[in-house]
C-alpha cells in the first residue's frame, strides 16, 4: 500500500514539471534561447545589377574625364552578415560587402557592430576589446517580430540615419512579407573605406575643362569657375550618396528576403568660403536586386526559422503540458478507485 502512494507521489511531481517545463519551454527557453540572432550566423547574399554611370578612378587621377565615364556596366555585390562573438544577449557582428563592376573589384567594406540579439538595435554596453561602429537604429536586419511600422536604419557611407517606413505587405517567394521604404536625400560620404575607392581629388585643369565643356547647368558652370581659383591644385573631392531603398522582410523572423537598391554618387567640390557642397558629376549611378537564388535561400531560412519558433515555442510545450496534466489526470482517478478483493470468511463459530 504505502508502495502505491509513493508511485503516486511520483507521477503528481512527475507531472507537475512536465507542466512547468512546457512554460520554462515557451515562455523561457523560446525568447531567451530560440527567438535571438544564433551565435552562428553566417549568410551571404548576392546582388546584381547595372551601373548606369561608373567613373573610374584611375583614369580621373590621370585627369583623362572622357575615357573615366563608363556606362551600363554590369554589376554584383557579395555581402555577408557573420557573427564574430557573442557575450550574454549582445552580438558582435560583421557586414562585410564587395562590389565588382564587370568582374573586377571596385569597393570591399566591413564594418562591425555590437547588437542587441533580440532587438537587432545596437547594444547599449559590449566587451571593451570590441572595436565597432557607434551606429544608430538598425543596421544588419530587422528585429524578430518586426511590426508595421516606421524603424530608423543606419547608412554606414554617409554615418547617418534613415527612416525604414512600413509600406505594405506582399508575398515574395512564397512567403509573406512586410515592405519596407527607405528615401536618403543627398548626404555627404564620410566612411573612410568608401570614400578609399573614390577618386581623393582631380587636376584643376580637370575641373576647368568640366566647367567649360561639362554637362552641369549653366549656373553651376559659372559657380565652378568662378571657386577655380580658389581651390588647390589637385583640387580635393567630396562626394554624396542618395538612394531609394526597398525591402521584404519576414516579419516574425526578422529575415530580409528580397531587396532593391537604386543610389546616386556624386562628386564635387566644397566651397572654401562657405563650406557649402557643389555637385559637378555622378561617379556611381546604380541599380541592383538580390538575385533570384538569393531571393529563395531567404524565403528558406525564413520558413526554417519560423518552423523552429512554432515548435519550440507552441506545438512542444503543448504537447508536454498535455502529457503532465494526462499524468496527474490519470493518478488522481486511479486513487478513487477501491482495490478489489475477495473477502474473508466469517470465523466458525
Amino acid at each position: 500500500m504505502r508502495t502505491n502512494t509513493v508511485l503516486r507521489g511520483i507521477g503528481v511531481v512527475v507531472g507537475l514539471a512536465l507542466i512547468a517545463g512546457a512554460f520554462v519551454l515557451a515562455y523561457v527557453i523560446t525568447p531567451d534561447y530560440v527567438e535571438r540572432v544564433p551565435g552562428d550566423t553566417d549568410v551571404t547574399r548576392s546582388y546584381a545589377g547595372t551601373f548606369r554611370t561608373l567613373v573610374d578612378a584611375q583614369e580621373v587621377a590621370k585627369g583623362n574625364i572622357a575615357a573615366a565615364i563608363k556606362r551600363d556596366v554590369p554589376m554584383a555585390v557579395q555581402r555577408t552578415v557573420k557573427v564574430e562573438a557573442t557575450s550574454g544577449n549582445t552580438a558582435l557582428v560583421s557586414d562585410s560587402r564587395t562590389t565588382s563592376a564587370a568582374g573586377t573589384q571596385v569597393e570591399k567594406t566591413d564594418w562591425k557592430y555590437a547588437v542587441n540579439r533580440k532587438t537587432l538595435q545596437p547594444a547599449t554596453s559590449h566587451p571593451a576589446d570590441w572595436t565597432v561602429v557607434d551606429a544608430k537604429g538598425l543596421t544588419v536586419s530587422w528585429p524578430l517580430g518586426a511590426q508595421k511600422k516606421t524603424y530608423v536604419g543606419w547608412r554606414p557611407e554617409t554615418m547617418t540615419t534613415t527612416p525604414l517606413t512600413y509600406a505594405r505587405t506582399e508575398s515574395k517567394s512564397g512567403v509573406s512579407t512586410y515592405v519596407y521604404e527607405a528615401h536618403l536625400p543627398p548626404t555627404r560620404i564620410t566612411d573612410s573605406q568608401v570614400l578609399a575607392s573614390l577618386p581623393p581629388a582631380v587636376p584643376r585643369a580637370t575641373l576647368a575643362l568640366v566647367a567649360q565643356l561639362g554637362t552641369l547647368p549653366p549656373a553651376a558652370k559659372e559657380q565652378l569657375a568662378a571657386l577655380l581659383p580658389t581651390l588647390g591644385d589637385p583640387v580635393p573631392l567630396a562626394y554624396t550618396l542618395e538612394s531609394a531603398d526597398t525591402f521584404w522582410v519576414h516579419p516574425e523572423t526578422g529575415i530580409v528576403v528580397d531587396t532593391q537598391r537604386s543610389q546616386q554618387r556624386v562628386a564635387g567640390v566644397i566651397a572654401p568660403s562657405s563650406g557649402a557642397f557643389v555637385p559637378l558629376l555622378p561617379v556611381s549611378d546604380v541599380s541592383y536586386q538580390q538575385t533570384p537564388k538569393s531571393v529563395k535561400d531567404a524565403a528558406g531560412d525564413a520558413n526554417d526559422a519560423h518552423d523552429a519558433i512554432l515548435i519550440l515555442g507552441t506545438v512542444l510545450p503543448i504537447v508536454v503540458g498535455i502529457v503532465g496534466a494526462l499524468l496527474i489526470a490519470a493518478v488522481l482517478f486511479i486513487r478513487r478507485l477501491r482495490p478489489r478483493g475477495a473477502q474473508t470468511p466469517p470465523a466458525n463459530a
